[in-house]
């Protein structure tokens, strides 16, 4: 292309742009957009008149009736009986409603605006905005006696707002989707859906019973009892299902307290139930106990429907729910994931002598303690104590790496067989504290990798072999050890 065309097509190009920008720079503002018109009052007054409702839908009648109760609230950290007015409906059978949703439709009555006038005057043909046969007729009766009566249309074609008329008033209003759907509630629209809220940092029961005979029970620790110092348990211990309590690893019951869901009604499926048993809550498959220091959540399960959902009850109703199957697989827990895998576990200062036999040889550990008086009275007495190996005396730095071995070993597994306690290697801890003052510890063969651990003539869980040699190898060094020192 010759240079001369180039110049004409560049000045083409530029005088394009600069006629854009002209035109960009001197076009007129547009329009601003007319202001929406006001939305238009029909109701204006202060809810708390309203002393009853009655909803008459296609969904069914409800009556609302203002009463007052005594209840009980919290205020500066103590519990106190006050009076208040609330919502009561009109049921044969005592249930609980959610006082904020049955408010929603007083809200309606008492705070009602129109999006825009439809008709001003009453048109010939109502059934055209569906008020022939109303969807809903709402009435609201006010503490003077008067009465405000409300109808229902359809819904309009825009889908997010109604049709409405109000007795003694020909016009015909758009309302918001809300007012509509208030006055198309349900029962089960305003009823109470909660359960007992459990505090998840708080819990100090837990129990899962599916019926097996083996039901996962968990308590708190808040005092050590005898029986929990014999068997060396922490915060936490499980007294079923095993035969003797099993301390519970904190960490992994926080972790399914934590994972558990909110656990609320998602089916109202019948009140005043007199045949529990069609639901399968005459013998429950499932039962489940929560416990906090304030409530209790205390569930039965019975039969499955619609594929994913189970019927269930509380105990201080004749009422049966439904929920998701899903918000109750932690039920699915095994008792083994939650305990502490300890065979045996006690603390040191619980303990004055520990005997270890195996393999043809024997030890006796003791550890002697003597009291020293503190010579001024703001201070503690001392606890001096000797520790000994075959009555040889050792260091605690020796010592206790050798009894943190006794009491590390850690169980592999549960154990199904019936067994004979016949041991190959027996641990006998005599404690200072508690009802049991010697707990054996034996352990049995079972095949060639591992022991069976029995534990006050139980055999319930399974130790690799290594771990119980390794044991006993460490007790027969600190001998030697002792022995050399002499």
């Amino acid at each position: 292309m010759s240079k001369s065309k180039n110049i004409i097509i560049l000045v083409i190009v530029l005088g394009l742009l600069a006629g854009s920008y002209l035109f960009l720079a001197n076009r007129p503002e547009p329009e601003t957009e007319e202001p929406q018109s006001e939305k238009v009052t029909i109701l204006d007054f202060d809810k708390n008149e309203i002393t009853k409702m009655e909803l008459k839908s296609i969904n069914g009648e409800l009556t609302f009736n203002k009463v007052e109760k005594e209840v009980e609230e919290e205020k500066d950290g103590e519990k106190q009986k006050v009076t208040k007015s609330m919502w009561e409906v009109e049921y044969p059978h005592e249930i609980e409603l959610k006082q904020m949703s049955v408010d929603d439709i007083a809200y309606s009555f008492a705070s009602l605006q129109a999006e825009r006038v439809i008709e001003e005057e009453r048109p010939d043909d109502l059934a055209a905005y569906g008020l022939e046969e109303p969807q809903a007729v709402a009435q609201a009766t006010l503490k003077d006696g008067s009465k405000q009566i409300l109808y229902l249309g359809d819904r309009t074609p825009s889908g997010n707002t109604y049709y409405l008329m109000m007795e003694g008033d020909p016009k015909v209003y758009e309302v918001w989707m809300n007012h509509g759907q208030h006055f198309l509630y349900t029962l089960s629209d305003v009823r109470d859906r909660s359960l007992p809220a459990i505090n998840s940092q708080d819990v100090t029961y837990f129990i899962v019973d599916k019926g097996d005979d083996r039901p996962i029970e968990i308590k708190r620790n808040n005092a050590q009892s005898d029986e929990e110092t014999q068997f060396g348990i922490g915060a936490w211990y499980m007294p079923q299902p095993y035969k003797e309590p099993m301390g519970v690893s904190g960490n992994r019951f926080q972790e399914l307290i934590d994972g558990m869901p909110a656990l609320s009604i998602e089916d109202f499926v019948e009140d005043g139930v007199e045949d529990f048993a069609k639901y399968g809550l005459e013998d429950p498959s499932l039962e489940l106990i929560i416990k906090d220091s304030e409530n209790t959540l205390h569930l039965l399960f019975g039969n499955e429907y619609d594929e994913d959902k189970i019927y269930f009850r509380t105990l201080d109703t004749d009422s049966v729910y439904g929920m998701k199957k899903s918000n109750i697989e932690f039920a699915h827990v095994k008792p083994f994931d939650l305990v502490e895998k300890f065979a045996y576990i006690v603390n040191i200062e619980n303990v004055d002598k520990l005997e270890i036999e195996g393999r043809g040889k024997s030890y006796t550990l003791t550890l002697s303690r003597e009291t020293q008086e503190a010579e001024n009275e703001d201070e503690e007495d001392e606890v001096i104590t000797t520790y000994m190996i075959d009555g040889k005396e050792v260091e605690k730095e020796s010592f206790t790496p050798v009894y943190q071995s006794v009491i590390g070993i850690i169980v592999d597994a549960e154990n199904t067989e019936e067994l004979i306690e016949r041991p190959e290697i027996k641990t006998t801890f005599y404690l200072n504290k508690g009802s049991n003052r010697e707990v054996h510890i034996s352990y049995v063969p079972y095949d060639n990798d591992f022991y069976a651990v029995f534990r006050g003539g139980n055999a319930e869980f399974l130790v690799h072999k290594d771990s119980v040699h390794n044991m006993l190898k460490d007790v027969e060094n600190l001998a030697q050890f002792a022995s050399s020192q002499e």
